[in-house]
């Protein structure tokens, strides 16, 4: 005790590693009863300064598990190894067990809450008393081991995934089954027989069976949609939404107070990826995306004022691929990254100058607010949905299949490609499925393109400073400027030269509009103004060059005519563009003039 008492008096913060070791081998020689022990960890606690539960804890951890702890973590090893019919691992190191439930499959983390409810009932079942926390914690650090030691790895996907020439689509119901989607068609199949392993979420919701040789139309027509562009834009972003390699453009629902905008966006993601509390609240960070785009394959905003410039950036890694990450929980430098494409909607009134490289990747649908006498009771609304989901469906994946079916044909064609290249063929591939002209959903994105830069260029300062200054310019006048000089030439020619509070969003500095220009060359090229930066070979001085050109047509009509030049028809069989006109100008309620064709499979 002499020595124990020794040790206690000399502990301190800064030598609580040096002394631990022996502290606790005086306590096991000197015999403590659990009364004397707690007194003396007690005491030590207050010395360290750190909690009584963490210095219980190092003591228990000192002693290591008692022997009954150890049988049984050796108990449930031993019955989980007999049980799961395999072990492996994910790329990033993630270890995952696929066990046998009745007649299916199912695939689950190793660390994840189902798991470990599994194993606590392995063990109650055996043994008829619950399971230890330290023997559970054994258990999951022993068969992590062997899945990532020993196991194979495999990716693990969320709702939709492909494999060579085939898209799978979990349906998430009960028995695990998965539809296999081919250029020949689509099956329902369990999910041991596909070659792709999903991860079921837990507030994924299951989808119905698929219902063959149905119609888009039927659902569209609980769609709030005016106009024939708005349809194909629709079309466009569901068919896309179920290609498992993306890109993936984003689909923005604006429009006044009471148009239907998260009415809208419910349906649509309910359509191919039913969630509990589909529509999220802006995310406050990186993490909340990072988050959401995890727990779900479409990601959905809604009511959303504006974007700002970290979640514009971050939206467009999600469209086109790209990591979100941040610092992983309890370590200090590993990483937590999540590499991912996914589908997004966002919904609000008025998002005011969206950022180019966001509005690259994006397509507007503007909603009109539904008048009094149309609008329908939820309940009704949704039940109308529940009847028409396996149809339509059924009719979306055999537009999946018509896109894989004709992806190869179409790509050779399109010689010229627009932004979102795998898209617009996928898009394309899939149009006699969904009763689309041939590069209509291709130029009517470029419509929606156009839209934006138009806005960017009237609500943005310094673009409405250069349309001014060279408003008077001749066709293929050009000149030249340092960053100081373009910008003295810009308040010149706004009359802001000498004023002393200049506009919002005026840059206060050369460097400022330098950073400031690139984000404009796009819209400015639409308007007929070339800007180009140029660095002297000299002076390594950064220089930009004017240029007063024509205003540039869509990239749509070159790539439509690029398909009939090469003597393809970009719709394969779909109707000629007569009669297609005839067929997809039909009134109906909302006014959302279409009906996609039925096939037969």
């Amino acid at each position: 005790m002499d020595e124990l008492r020794e040790i206690l008096n000399k502990l301190s913060p800064e030598n609580w590693a040096e002394h631990k070791v022996a502290l606790f081998d005086a306590m096991v020689l000197a015999g403590l009863d659990p009364v004397e022990a707690e007194a003396v960890l007690r005491e030590a606690a207050q010395k360290v300064k750190v909690t009584l539960e963490a210095m219980r804890q190092a003591w228990r951890n000192f002693l290591g598990p008692t022997k009954q702890e150890e049988t049984a973590a050796r108990t449930v090893v031993d019955l989980a190894l007999a049980e799961v019919v395999e072990l492996w691992h994910t790329p990033v190191g993630e270890a995952w067990a696929t066990l046998s439930r009745g007649d299916h499959v199912e695939h689950h983390p190793v660390r994840g809450r189902e798991f470990r409810t599994w194993l606590a009932g392995l063990y109650y079942a055996k043994e008829g008393k619950p399971l230890h926390a330290q023997a559970m914690q054994d258990v999951l650090a022993v068969l992590e081991a062997k899945a990532l030691f020993e196991g194979e790895e495999h990716e693990v996907h969320t709702r939709l995934a492909g494999w060579g020439d085939r898209v799978y689509l979990d349906l998430t119901r009960p028995d695990w089954s998965v539809v296999e989607i081919s250029s020949d068609g689509w099956r329902v199949i369990p999910a041991h027989e596909a070659p792709v392993r999903f991860r079921r979420r837990r507030y994924q919701k299951p989808l119905p069976l698929p219902q063959s040789g149905g119609s888009l139309f039927p659902f569209l027509d609980l769609l709030p949609l005016q106009e024939r562009r708005d349809v194909v834009l629709v079309l466009g972003w569901l068919v896309g939404a179920l290609s498992p390699r993306g890109p993936y453009p984003i689909l923005i629902l604006s429009g006044e107070k009471g148009a239907g905008k998260s009415t809208t966006a419910r349906l649509l993601k309910a359509l191919v990826d039913p969630q509990e509390a589909p529509l999220r609240a802006e995310p406050r960070n990186i993490e909340d995306l990072m988050v959401a785009a995890k727990g779900s394959w479409v990601v959905t905003y809604d009511n959303l004022s504006k974007v700002q410039e970290w979640l514009s950036d971050a939206l467009c890694r999600l469209s086109t691929g790209g990591g979100l990450s941040k610092r992983e929980l309890y370590t200090n430098d590993e990483e937590f990254v999540l590499e991912a494409q996914r589908p997004v909607i966002l919904t609000g009134i008025s998002f005011g100058a969206i950022r180019d490289d966001l509005a690259d990747r994006s397509m507007l649908v503007h909603l009109t607010r539904v008048e009094e006498g149309e609008r329908r009771p939820e309940r009704e609304l949704w039940g109308a949905f529940e009847q028409v989901h396996s149809e339509a469906l059924g009719a979306l994946l055999d537009a999946v299949s018509m896109a894989l079916k004709r992806w190869e044909e179409v790509q050779a064609a399109m010689t010229s490609l627009p932004r979102l290249a795998d898209w617009a063929i996928w898009v394309e591939a899939a149009a006699p499925a969904l009763g689309l002209q041939p590069g209509e959903a291709i130029e009517t994105f470029y419509e929606v393109q156009a839209e934006f830069d138009h806005d960017l260029l009237d609500a943005d300062p310094v673009a409405r400073a250069i349309l001014l200054l060279t408003v008077d310019w001749p066709e293929g006048y050009q000149a030249t400027y340092t960053a100081s000089e373009l910008l003295a030439a810009l308040e010149r020619a706004v009359g802001i030269e000498e004023a002393r509070i200049k506009p919002s969003g005026w840059p206060r500095t050369p460097a400022g509009l330098g950073r400031h220009l690139p984000r404009l060359q796009s819209a400015l090229r639409g308007a007929g103004i070339r800007l180009q930066g140029e660095r002297d070979r000299h002076t390594k001085n950064l220089r930009w060059r004017l240029e007063k050109g024509r205003k540039a047509t869509t990239a749509t009509t070159a790539t439509t005519a690029d398909l009939v030049r090469n003597g393809v028809s970009p719709c394969g069989g779909c109707l000629p563009s007569s009669t297609a006109s005839t067929a997809t100008t039909a009134g109906r309620k909302h006014g959302a003039a279409y009906r996609p064709p039925q096939t037969k499979r």
